[in-house]
Order: structure tokens, then sequence, then C-alpha cells
């Protein structure tokens, strides 16, 4: 792990060689090599400034949501279903303390400004960006002892959330609250609490205090990734993993965007590269606590840059726990187990009142949770050698998983038109909008035996104890033949008797 020393900042007034240490045995050239594409972009100046971030985007930065009911003619919303990321965050300790010591980089980038005048010719900050710049401080309240804790702005993302959801599914959501209805769960965390207790605040205001909710301690629904040694084993602790991330910090494109960076900021000398990652979760952490505010170290950072430092987010998460694990599956597929088998007891009319579900997790967990899915596939694979390519890419984090990013299914109980009898129809919601193509589906909304087609497999097969257990192929398939038996069973005993 690369460690961030702030003070190697070896100056000098000559324009000579100076390398950057990517701490592997990798260097980047003089930092004075011509950039033809570095221009005086002026971030204070932009009425437009790059907001996506990766999972560190707020959730204010997307599209904005009407507020109005959902209505689908000749249907009727009989259940809800939603998993949930936490709202923003302060950093993990770790991280609290790498970007305090930025105070001191700052310190030096105020120096190469005014005492030692190394600033590029071309693209250099301008005066409202240094301005910007110079004025920021840590915020010393920002502590180890509040790591990872929900902000205020976070608190606020959940409450809001509820609140819409509540209108645009007023059958469902506007019921008083009793605990047939409604369950919830979040994992043992104080983020995914406090982001319950928003949420529960926005849809039952000031009765909230009534509600009961779920959490466990080797929680496999909401929380497997870290509580399943198997996943620990083949892909925390696998370097295949992170293998294209960490080429790709070794592209051209990475190493010119570096060089170009360190440049802007009047560094001529080695620097550890790591310090272009806390710059960079400096600027979109600030800019998720405060939305409406510029970032001061954005300043450091072109639009073009920003786009580049966000696929390599996007890149690192599809190997982590996205469409390159070929292990996700083992386990995306239980919250995709449990939306199935609440839906599938109401359609068979085996129903235990459950009428909606609000689930509370992480990043890793939603991202695994659109993978087993299908959600943002891209028909060719993310890899550090195809940037350029992906730019249209469905698989970006900053508009599927940002902070309190949300997955929504809802079962409609639909009219069959001259036909006797209704039928069950389901939709699915990315962040509130409508995921209209999924599935094959008409305008977004599934008949259930289209549902079935795609998913009984899934959830027939998935076991994620057995997984995290190291448990045999074998045993799971026997498992799952028996499921498949009593499937075929029950359906007959329907068919006969109901």
């Amino acid at each position: 792990m690369n460690v961030f020393i702030p003070l190697i900042l070896l100056w000098t007034g000559s324009q000579s060689v100076a390398q950057i240490n990517l701490g592997n045995g990798g260097q980047f050239g003089s930092f004075f090599t011509p950039d033809n594409d570095l221009d005086d972009y002026c971030y204070r100046q932009d009425e437009e400034p790059y907001i996506y971030f990766g999972t560190k985007t707020s959730y204010d930065s997307l599209t904005r949501r009407a507020g109005q009911q959902h209505i689908v003619p000749g249907c009727q919303p009989v259940q809800f279903w939603s998993i949930n990321r936490h709202g923003t965050r302060l950093p993990k300790v770790k991280k609290i303390q790498k970007l305090r010591k930025l105070q001191d980089v700052k310190d030096e980038i105020v120096k190469n400004y005014e005492d030692r005048k190394s600033y590029p010719v071309i693209g250099k900050l301008c005066f409202d960006d240094y301005n910007l710049l110079r004025r920021w401080r840590w915020n010393d309240t920002i502590t180890e002892d509040k790591a990872a804790a929900l902000t205020q702005q976070g608190i606020n993302e959940l409450k809001l959330l509820a609140r819409r959801y509540k209108t645009k599914f007023p059958q469902l959501l506007n019921q008083p609250y009793n605990e047939q209805n409604y369950y919830f769960q979040y994992t043992q965390t104080d983020r995914t609490h406090d982001s319950y207790q928003a949420y529960i605040e926005g849809l039952f205001d000031r009765d909230f205090f009534k509600v009961h909710a779920n959490t466990y301690g080797n929680d496999m629904l909401l929380k497997a990734y870290r509580n399943c040694k198997e996943w620990h084993e083949k892909s925390d602790k696998n370097p295949e993993t992170s293998q294209e991330y960490r080429a790709f910090l070794e592209s051209e494109d990475y190493q010119k965007m570096a060089r170009q960076v360190l440049r802007r900021l009047g560094f001529r000398s080695e620097l550890n590269v790591s310090v272009i990652q806390d710059i960079y979760d400096m600027c979109r952490f600030n800019k998720a606590w405060q939305v409406d505010q510029p970032s001061a170290w954005c300043v450091a950072f072109t639009k073009s840059q920003l786009k580049l430092l966000e696929y390599g987010e996007d890149l690192k998460e599809y190997y982590n726990t996205g469409y390159g694990n070929p292990l996700i599956q083992n386990i995306g597929c239980g919250a995709v187990q449990d939306m199935y088998r609440k839906f599938e007891k109401t359609v068979q009319g085996f129903s235990d009142g459950n009428k909606v579900t609000a689930l509370f997790t992480h990043a890793a967990t939603m991202q695994a949770v659109y993978s087993t899915l299908g959600i943002a596939k891209d028909y060719e694979p993310l890899k550090s050698d195809n940037y350029r390519k992906q730019q249209r890419r469905m698989w970006r984090t900053s508009l599927i998983n940002p902070f309190a990013a949300n997955l929504v299914a809802v079962l409609y109980q639909c009219q069959n038109g001259n036909q006797q009898g209704n039928s069950f129809k389901v939709m699915f919601f990315l962040n509130e909008i409508p995921i209209e193509e999924f599935l094959g589906c008409s305008v977004g909304l599934c008949d259930w035996a289209t549902v079935e087609k795609n998913f009984q497999q899934v959830v027939e097969n998935c076991n994620v104890q057995a997984f995290c257990d190291g448990e045999s192929s074998a045993s799971s398939q026997i498992g799952s033949a028996l499921l498949s038996f009593f499937a075929v069973l029950m359906a007959a005993f329907r068919q006969h008797y109901w």
C-alpha cells in the first residue's frame, strides 16, 4: 500500500527532468513534456462543472425526480420491495487520516504559486480557483470517532426519498405502520441504521417510533461480502480482482492525467501518486457534503480528467462486485431471492400479508444485486485499455450507485381486459426512474411469467451460506433439484385443488 508522505516536494529552480513514483517501479516522464490537451480550464467560472464522481456522487446530482403518483393503467400496486444504499457519509478512518494531510499539500501549493513561481504557463490555476484552494482547510470536527458516519445531507436524502415513494405509491406506503405489512432490515453499522431511521421518519412522520426493524450480526442478505470466508479468499485476496484497475493506473491516459495535475499545482519533483486519489476523494466528498457549493480540491482537475478518474472507479468496482467478477452472483442472489419469494407468495395466493419491504445496505451489495439481475450490463466488458470505447457505458457507478442509490420492484395486479381473472406484472425502478429497457418488457412492465423465466433458476440455485461455507457444488445442485421438485409438486396440487 502506498503511504503518502506530504513533504517530499524537492523543488528546484531549473526545469530538470522530474518523475512520479507509482510505488511499483512504474514512472512517468518529464513533467514538462508538452501536453496539447491541457487547457486553461477554470472550475469556478464553469457554469456546468462535472458532478459525477463514481460511488461518492451526491444523489442530488442525478436527474430530479417527479413527485407525482406512479399510475399503470388497469393495474394496482400490491407489493413494494426496495433495497437502498446508505446516504452520504464521512470518510472511513484511514481515509480521514490521509485527507487531513492535504493541509500540508495545500501549503506546498501556495508556496509553489507565491514563492517558487513553479506553476505552468499553460494550464495553471486561474485566480478564482487558486483563491478557493488557498482558503481551504481541513474540518477539524471530522475525527476518527465519526468515521463513516452519515452526514446531514445523507439524512435528508433518505427522508426525502421515502416521502417521494410515498407519493408515488400511496396505496402501499401511505398506510399506518403494522409489523405484518412492513418489513425493514439494515446492516449492523451506524450509517445504515441512520439511513433506515431517516427513511421511516419520511414514511411515518411522528409515528416512526412504532416501527420495528431487523438486523443480524452474520448478515448474509445485506452484507455477505463482509461475512463470507469463501468470498474473502477467492475475491478480496485474489490479485486478479484488481488486475485491470492496476493496469489502468499504469496506462498512458492515467499517467498523462497525473502529470498534468501535478504540474498544474506547481510541483516539479517526485510525489507519491496516491496523492492524486486523495485530492480526487477530497474533491468528491466535499461536493457530496455540500451539493450547492464549489469543492476546493476539484480545481485540480479539468472535466476530461474527472471523467477519466470516474472510469477508473467504474473499472475497479466492475471487477470487485460487478460483472467482471465471476463469483458475484453467489452473494448478489440473496436479495434477488428475497424479492422473488415475497412476490411469488402473493402471485400464488399464499401471501403472509407483507406489503412493503425496505432493506438498507452498502455500495458493494447494490452492485452485486445489479449484476445478478442484469441491470446496467454492457455488451463489451470494461477494460484498462478501452476507456475511449466506453464513453457510453451502462456500468457508470455515478448513475447506478451514488450515495442513497435505491432499487425498487413493484408487483402489480392487473385486469386482463375481456379475459377472466387477473394477471401479475412487475416494474423495476432504479433511483426512482423506471427501467424501461429491461428483460424485453414493454415500457419496463414485465409479466410475472417473464420474471419467472429470467430469475427462477437464479433463485432456486441461490444458497449464499453454502457458498460462503465452501460447500461443494454437488450439494447445491441437490438442494436446487429438491426445490424444483417441490415447486412442481405444489403447482400440480394447486391445479388440482384450487
